[in-house]
């Protein structure tokens, strides 16, 4: 295995000088927090301005309060001009953003404080996700892994690809599991850098792999070809087709996968094997991501048939299952229990045994009666991109808005 040798380059620090970034304007080097730069060589663009961003982001303190939640701080990862949030990770004691310009930055999840950010490569660089190994960040792009000390934004190692990855790693021990967009699967090993194995699937593969309860990955290409593997052997412990691949991120439960897919169908398919256990047919593609929480699942089925008289209301039947908007599925048979055309997005959390979905469309947030899926709450959040919980129950929210400014709201 190669020593890893510690990167010398200026970091993007609060308190140091940030590192050049190439322009194609000429730009003279900024005062303040690049204190310490050089006004000769390449151009820097300014870094915005934390007091700008927060004069030019609402504090919605009533609509927080609605959903059951208080402001408890607002967070200004670095940002160049321009540029806006791409991922957004929560840890334990941090929260981790990167912008589209490749600029990392790491939040304290405490108090919102920024303890250091970096851009990682150029602006035109694709990267594709963020995971925590122990002490170190690794940021991949899909061509490299760049490792650095969590502590203070020290470049420890850098390791290449062994293929151009297209999504999300999953993480198995010391193996990182990539999917390709010419279809290949990457098991790439941490340990020395190089490739531990790789299998392919039909079509290309743009939605993340996802772990399941055993330890094992699971895949799904554009074509419908769904795979799941071991993640140290790349054996495949199982495979299906549908008709086409999903149109958002797998969800899972301890048994079974779920896939809402561009063919038309939401399915259901054991975690071990990718036998399949039932299918749901809707009039159009699926691009919502599915979500499991105790014996359900729920997800946006879409606009309900134009010519079904009950689409102006909440649909509930014992009947005949007519699914539109948010519907809300037994997990065990695919039996509707209710369906909500009023309601778009996807679940991400419950609060107060209240549902609560996000629209990312329209940045609106529905909280809902877990029985029957009726609106409590709808309340819009102008100018939020994102909301991710840290917790499924009664969990933290962080908002990230367009100005890449972070707002942690703690359940009151």
């Amino acid at each position: 295995m190669m020593t890893p040798r510690p990167d010398t380059r200026p970091r993007v620090l609060a308190s140091t000088c940030r590192r050049a970034l190439t322009c194609a304007a000429s730009l003279a080097c900024a005062v303040g927090p690049l204190a310490g730069c050089s006004a000769d060589g390449p151009a820097r663009p300014q870094p915005q301005s934390a007091t700008e961003r927060a004069k030019s982001t609402p504090i919605l303190l009533d609509d927080y309060a609605k959903l059951g939640y208080r402001l408890e701080w607002r967070g200004f990862p670095t940002m160049l001009p321009g540029e806006h949030i791409t991922q957004f990770e929560i840890f334990d004691d941090i929260v981790v953003a990167q912008e589209s310009a490749g600029v990392v930055s790491v939040l304290e999840s405490r108090s919102g404080t920024a303890r250091w950010s970096d851009q990682v490569a150029g602006r035109l660089t694709k990267f594709v996700g963020i995971l925590r190994n122990d002490d170190r960040l690794l940021v991949s792009s899909e061509s490299e892994i760049y490792f650095y000390d969590i502590a203070t934004g020290t470049l420890k190692n850098k390791q290449q690809l062994q293929q151009v990855v297209n999504t999300r790693p999953a993480r198995v021990g010391d193996i990182l599991v990539y999917g390709c967009a010419n279809g290949q699967v990457l098991g790439h090993l941490l340990l020395n850098g190089f490739r531990a194995w790789a299998t392919g699937l039909g079509g290309s593969i743009a939605t993340d792999p996802i772990l399941t309860s055993s330890g094992r990955v699971a895949l799904c290409s554009t074509t419908g070809e769904l795979v799941i593997l071991d993640g140290l052997s790349g054996l495949s412990q199982g495979r299906a087709k549908m008709f086409s691949g999903p149109g958002a991120s797998i969800a899972s439960s301890d048994t079974a996968l779920y896939i809402a897919s561009t063919d038309h169908s939401l399915y259901a398919y054991s975690s071990e094997g990718a036998v399949p256990f039932w299918r749901k047919r809707t009039s159009q593609p699926l691009r919502q991501k599915p979500t499991y929480h105790d014996g359900r699942v729920y997800c946006d089925m879409g606009e309900a048939e134009p010519n079904d008289a009950r689409a102006s209301a909440r649909i509930k039947t014992p009947t005949v299952e007519v699914m539109g908007g948010l519907t809300c599925f037994d997990s065990a048979n695919g039996k509707v229990l209710w369906s909500n055309p009023k309601v778009s997005g996807v679940l991400i959390g419950l609060r107060n045994k209240r549902l609560v979905v996000w629209n990312a469309a329209d940045s609106t947030v529905y909280t809902l009666q877990p029985a029957d899926g009726v609106i409590v709450e709808a309340v819009k959040l102008p100018g939020v991109t994102m909301l991710k919980p840290d917790a499924f129950t009664d969990g933290n929210l962080y908002a990230v808005s367009t100005t890449g400014l972070v707002s942690k709201l703690a359940p009151k």
